[in-house]
């Protein structure tokens, strides 16, 4: 098995490893800048300074090193958590830039570099790595630092970048505030009292506390998209009734660049393109009813809004590979079972809103539809909304490959985590499943996650896993690779495990 033990790190090492990056970058920073999605010639790079005050960034082409062009100054504070997503503009698709933070009351920081996508709008070629679940504890291994060498397009966060109810739980508010010691006040008769700060302040504490030297470094150079899950919205398997989402909703944006969001004040759903490919980011967290509810009509993942939005924009794609991004599975068999309460909490508790997304495919003969997801800790690939028969084109012990011709309206479902965490096993796979359209069928799973392979529980296993994607829609065979990787302890370094391959 590729996967590998390491010692826990402790918090405190932890504290003091990213205190040192800090020191590490300038007097205006906070931490590295992070470089956002591009599209229609511009791209939002967050920073995150160490004071109020204004600050713009300079940046230019590297192929015109002597013409620098600014952004406007902008007032941090912190009401904003010192915080913002600042817009580069007129920029050249396919080029290399760099650019500075310039801080009024500081020194300009240093001079970070990034490449822009390829042109928008036409066929062309691009990669991308995606994954998710980032828990502090288990930060040992320098994925990003891997995940860097790949020199992707872009790296897609799918949710569980920190734990808000992990390694001090911010939903047990006097008990995490006892153990991080943050600033309180205490009231006449010596009891705690809470300002209406507190638990916005949690979550700001809880990101400061996952973003190392690796990712840093990772995310001031190759554009970042993000969405959450359970965890970074704020509690295992939570839902659209999340006391606190206001407040999540908040701390996401104060640490992700701008994504030019749908709605400006619900869900963190957004929609952007690379090359002649339509990408479709969901929330299934914000809206959702809790997976307890009974599966029916009117039990929701998306809110019937952002899935009506959703329909519409497959329907008026023209691409030919349409990619979605769920933080939770689509698939049957990764549905987390936690928290004691019944349902699951991927879609396969939502099977009537799933079942409306594949009728609505069917019903305008949208082809070319790929789930990509995170949170069931494993890497898995299947097809649902499939026909008989299943035929590959070729296949071998750690590949396969399909034409899109003969798969009609099938969405393929491909899911990869965790960054770092422990590793999991999801529901044993049942046979007559793979030979009935009504249900996923699976093309890979590996040996470590079959849930017959399943380590003891006081046995605590760590993993780095992820999967990367390539597209070409430049040739007259446009194909799409997703390659699965998984952490080789003999090496340590990134194994490739698995890869399917899709024609059209």
């Amino acid at each position: 098995m590729n996967i590998i033990a390491l010692k826990n790190v402790p918090l405190i090492l932890l504290s003091l490893f990213w205190a040192g990056c800090v020191q590490n970058e300038s007097r205006v920073l906070l931490r590295a800048p992070v470089v956002g999605i591009i599209q229609n010639n511009r791209v939002p790079v967050l920073i995150k300074t160490v004071a109020d005050g204004k600050v713009r960034i300079e940046y230019k082409s590297t192929e015109n090193l002597s013409s620098s062009r600014f952004t406007e100054w902008q007032k941090l504070s912190e009401d904003t958590g010192h915080s913002m997503s600042l817009i580069l503009t007129d920029l050249e698709y396919n080029t290399e830039y760099e650019y500075r933070v310039e801080h009024k009351k500081g020194d300009p920081s240093e001079w970070f570099k990034f490449r822009t996508f390829p042109t928008q709008g036409i066929p062309g070629k691009f990669k991308f790595v995606f994954s998710a679940c980032l828990r502090e504890k288990y930060m040992g291994y320098d994925v990003f630092d891997r995940i860097e060498r790949i020199q992707p397009t872009f790296v897609a966060l799918l949710g569980d970048q920190m734990y808000a109810d992990y390694d001090g739980n911010l939903n047990d508010l006097e008990r995490y505030l006892d153990n991080q010691t943050l600033q309180t006040k205490m009231a006449a008769n010596g009891e705690m009292v809470l300002n209406d700060k507190t638990v916005l302040e949690a979550f700001r504490n809880k990101y400061d506390r996952v973003f190392d030297e690796n990712y840093q470094e990772m995310a001031s150079r190759i554009p970042l998209m993000a969405i959450w899950d359970d965890h970074d919205y704020g509690k295992d398997n939570s839902d659209g009734t999340y006391p606190y989402k206001m407040e999540a909703r908040k701390a996401f944006k104060e640490n992700y660049p701008d994504y030019e969001f749908i709605k400006c004040d619900g869900g963190i759903y957004y929609k952007f393109s690379v090359t002649d490919v339509d990408v479709f980011v969901l929330d299934t967290r914000w809206y959702r009813s809790p997976m307890q509810n009974e599966d029916s009509e009117t039990k929701t993942m998306l809110g019937r809004e952002q899935l009506d939005w959703f329909l519409n924009g497959l329907k008026k794609s023209n691409a030919k590979f349409r990619i979605v991004f769920s933080s939770v599975s689509l698939n049957e068999y990764g549905g987390d079972t936690s928290s004691g309460r019944d349902g699951f909490d991927n879609w396969m508790s939502y099977t009537y809103q799933r079942g409306e997304i594949f009728q609505y495919i069917n019903d305008n003969d949208i082809k070319g539809v790929m789930v990509f997801s995170g949170d069931q800790h494993y890497p898995s690939a299947h097809i649902l909304n499939w026909k008989s028969p299943l035929n590959p084109v070729s296949t071998t012990d750690v590949s396969i490959e399909y034409s899109l011709e003969d798969m009609g309206n099938a969405v393929f479902d491909f899911s990869a985590s965790p960054l770092n965490y422990k590793i999991a096993t999801g529901h044993p796979i049942k046979q007559t499943h793979q030979e009935s359209p009504g249900h996923a069928y699976e093309i890979f799973r590996p040996e470590w996650a079959k849930p017959e392979n399943k380590k003891p529980s006081d046995e605590i296993i760590i993993t780095s896993v992820y999967g990367v994607v390539e597209m070409d829609t430049s040739g007259p065979e446009a194909n799409v690779s997703v390659k699965f990787f998984e952490l080789n302890p003999e090496t340590t370094e990134m194994a490739e495990i698995y890869q399917i391959k899709i024609t059209d």
